[in-house]
């Protein structure tokens, strides 16, 4: 289970959010908001227009980070989530969504999966030629680095020969840069060698981002936009002093810091 107490806030309106976080900013003493240090995972949940002006689809978004096993180093992610009828759109949402972090400074590259490509769980362009049906739901993972050989990148070598070269051009189209071929074996490489000094430090998520991320989603114009929040190490004193509605949150001793056990939930 894991380790260090939870803090976490669900179904917040993200109107109220970004009221406490603008006091936040104002003040950070007050405790408005626990420090951004403490955040270990975001998500953002909305209706969406996507098909048609009147059918509105679920649309989430999770701002995640993980820890690679053998290079140890830490990165943040956004998945995209939505039904895979809506695979096209969310294709397009997504791809405006890498602009607007590009125009405020945050370099993004998208993870081309070794079987589906762009949108996991969508046939709509696979990698794999076998694949010819969708699952219930699809996702897009956007890394926020602008290193191709990191190791949740850098995946071809778990791509048939055969299907490198369509791996290739989805991620050149997708990325505008070509795909590393081995970032988990360099990654290993650097450690044996010891020169674990030149990793990257582990990235923080950061409430720039998520005031970034909600003023995307206003622009996407969506309905009802959520966020829901967790925080690690907090003591049940720091969670009553935040201003966000205390029937939305909880805190635990242990475990309940996961949105999604696994990507396969998503798909």
């Amino acid at each position: 289970m894991p380790a260090g107490t939870t803090l976490r806030f669900d179904q917040v309106p993200l109107e109220d959010f970004l009221i406490c976080l603008m006091q936040y900013e104002v003040d950070v003493r007050t405790g408005f908001l626990p420090p951004a240090k403490n955040l270990k995972e975001s998500r953002f949940e909305s209706s969406w227009s996507a098909l048609s002006a009147d059918e509105r689809v679920p649309l989430s978004l999770y701002l995640l980070q993980e820890t690679d096993a053998l290079s140890r180093r830490t990165e943040s992610f956004l998945l995209v989530h939505a039904p895979s009828a809506a695979a096209a759109p969310l294709r397009d949402l997504t791809l405006r969504l890498r602009h607007h972090l590009g125009k405020n400074g945050q370099p993004a590259l998208f993870r081309i999966d070794p079987r589906y490509g762009l949108t996991a769980g969508s046939a709509m362009e696979p990698v794999d030629p076998a694949i010819r049906w969708d699952r219930p739901g699809t996702y897009i993972a956007l890394y926020l680095t602008e290193d191709p050989a990191s190791p949740s990148l850098a995946v071809m070598e778990y791509v048939p020969a055969d299907q490198r070269k369509r791996f290739q051009e989805l991620f050149q189209r997708y990325n505008q840069v070509s795909p590393a071929t081995s970032g988990l074996f360099k990654s290993t490489f650097k450690k044996l060698l010891g020169e674990n000094r030149s990793l990257k430090p582990a990235r923080k998520l950061t409430y720039k981002l998520l005031r970034s991320l909600a003023a995307f989603l206003s622009e996407e114009q969506v309905h009802e936009p959520r966020i829901s929040l967790i925080y690690k190490d907090l003591s049940p004193e720091d969670g009553k002093r935040v201003l966000l509605d205390p029937k939305l949150g909880a805190f635990h001793l242990s475990g309940q810091d996961r949105f999604v056990a696994s990507l396969g939930e998503l798909a």
